[in-house]
């Protein structure tokens, strides 16, 4: 048995987006069509994070972070 999803006019909002669970989760919404918005408070990490990368529905992610402070 084969599960689809297509999540096309849809958005994901994936925190913890900079690595492990959070970015297999973004790829994953991103692969199914969504418009996906990557958070996390590692820059570095999110620069590693394939954003704007096109998958087969011309779907891209956009990366923002939020350090207020923590070290």
């Amino acid at each position: 048995m084969t599960v689809t999803y297509d999540f096309h006019d849809k958005s994901a909002f994936v925190t913890g987006a900079a690595s492990d669970i959070g970015r297999t989760t973004a790829l994953a919404f991103a692969r199914v069509g969504a418009q996906v918005a990557l958070v996390d408070r590692s820059v570095e990490g999110l620069s590693e994070t394939p954003c704007g990368r096109t998958f087969d529905g011309g779907i891209s992610g956009s990366a923002t972070s939020h350090n207020a402070g923590h070290a």
